[in-house]
């Protein structure tokens, strides 16, 4: 299924959805064990909600800088890292200048991602590993 723009990378985001919140709820219980810690939450939380946004707006840039010639879309995703990645930067100088947001909490969802994917790409591996195996039959 192909999102209402035409963008499939929204599909897989999609997909990608409640995989990265069991992970971040996973990583939160775990945190658990050392004590409950309210800027601990509110890192999880930050850093869930920023890497759900920054994987949206990397896939919308993606998508758009396919349409346009190599070095325009070299700039346009060079541009895009830039600014996903100051964002973080931003994010980290905050939580350790304020001390409201724990860093390491808002770090670690950051991660979420390639696991997801590693897991859903074995998945679908599998899958078609399936597939194979019953058409031999």
């Amino acid at each position: 299924m192909i999102a209402p723009n035409g963008n499939p990378l929204r599909k897989m985001l999609r997909e990608m959805f409640p995989g990265l919140l069991v992970l971040t709820f996973i990583a939160f219980l775990v945190s658990l064990f050392w004590g409950f810690k309210l800027s601990v939450l509110i890192g999880f939380a930050l850093g869930f909600i920023y890497v759900v946004l920054s994987y949206y707006y990397l896939s919308e840039t993606i998508y758009r800088a396919v349409n346009h010639s190599r070095k325009k879309a070299q700039r346009i995703m060079f541009f895009c890292y830039l600014l996903r990645y100051l964002i973080l930067v931003l994010l980290c100088l905050i939580a350790l200048i304020t001390k409201v947001i724990n860093v390491f909490a808002l770090l670690v969802p950051q991660f979420f991602p390639r696991i997801v994917l590693m897991f859903n790409n074995y998945k679908e591996g599998k899958a078609v590993k399936n597939d194979k195996s019953s058409a031999d039959k």
